[in-house]
């Protein structure tokens, strides 16, 4: 037995339509995990950039400890110049432990951007498959239409 015309065009149609829709949903889905993927890789910079300011603050508690055993060796005391050393290293020590916090929050907030640009772009192919599935279902219509009409 062969299938009219209309019969055809509507199982075509349908199966345009499927995969559209299929295909939508997969970049969705797809969209959605990476946007995952990125928020915990975010938190992730976030926590590497508290462990990256307390070693810069380490470093610099090391480095007055250093500067100031220096200082008391030298009979000099810690007094005028070897005192603003002091001062300087314990600045330095702060502003880098501040710059390791601001840098992994910057870098966490660009992830966290990346990840709602991701999912609303998984949000677009969604509807993008569910329009075009909706077309292909419509043209097939139409097609069955002519279909029956001419013949």
């Amino acid at each position: 037995m062969v299938l009219p015309l209309a019969a055809l065009a509507i199982a075509s149609a349908g199966l345009g339509a499927l995969g559209k829709v299929l295909g939508g949903v997969g970049a969705n889905t797809a969209a959605k995990s990476k946007a995952k993927a990125l928020e915990a890789s975010a938190a992730m910079a976030r926590d590497e950039a508290g462990v990256n300011a307390q070693l810069a603050l380490s470093e610099a508690e090391r480095a007055l400890g250093r500067a100031a055993t220096v200082g008391a060796a030298s009979g000099g005391g810690l007094t005028g110049s070897a005192l603003n050393v002091l001062d300087d290293l314990s600045m330095q020590g702060v502003f880098n432990a501040r710059r390791a916090v601001y840098e992994g929050e910057t870098e966490a907030r660009n992830r966290l951007m990346e990840a709602a640009v991701t999912r609303q772009q998984g949000k677009v192919q969604l509807v993008s498959g569910l329009i075009g599935g909706a077309s292909s279902l419509l043209g097939g219509f139409a097609s069955a239409a002519q279909a029956k009409a001419g013949g």
